[in-house]
């Protein structure tokens, strides 16, 4: 089955298609913004964070993020938000490589 990508587009040529179109999305038209350029994470500021986890705690509150058979190691986060981030990225570096190890 081809994927959403490779199906053909069908032009939308009547009205009743341009209506439905409109209706679906809230009844907004015209082309697509353009997405803003930013980056999807931004960079912590806090010294410290970030910081591998085979040093002492970098400042009080930092948290310590490890995730068992993943590749990425232990780091000392902010709590919260980057302590957030941090897990997810460590727990998707369990994630077997395609052709590692094979």
């Amino acid at each position: 089955m081809p994927t959403r990508a490779q199906r053909p587009r069908l032009p939308e040529v009547s009205d009743s298609q341009r209506k439905a179109r409109q209706e679906w999305n809230s009844g907004k038209v015209g082309q697509s913004r353009t997405p803003a350029d930013l980056a999807v994470v931004e960079v912590c500021t806090v010294d410290g964070c970030g910081d591998l986890a085979d040093q002492p705690r970098p400042a009080a509150g930092m948290v310590r993020v490890e995730v068992a058979d993943s590749r990425e190691p232990a780091r000392w986060y902010c709590p919260v938000r980057c302590a957030a981030i941090g897990r997810a990225l460590a727990d998707l570096a369990t994630i077997p490589v395609r052709g590692a190890g094979e």
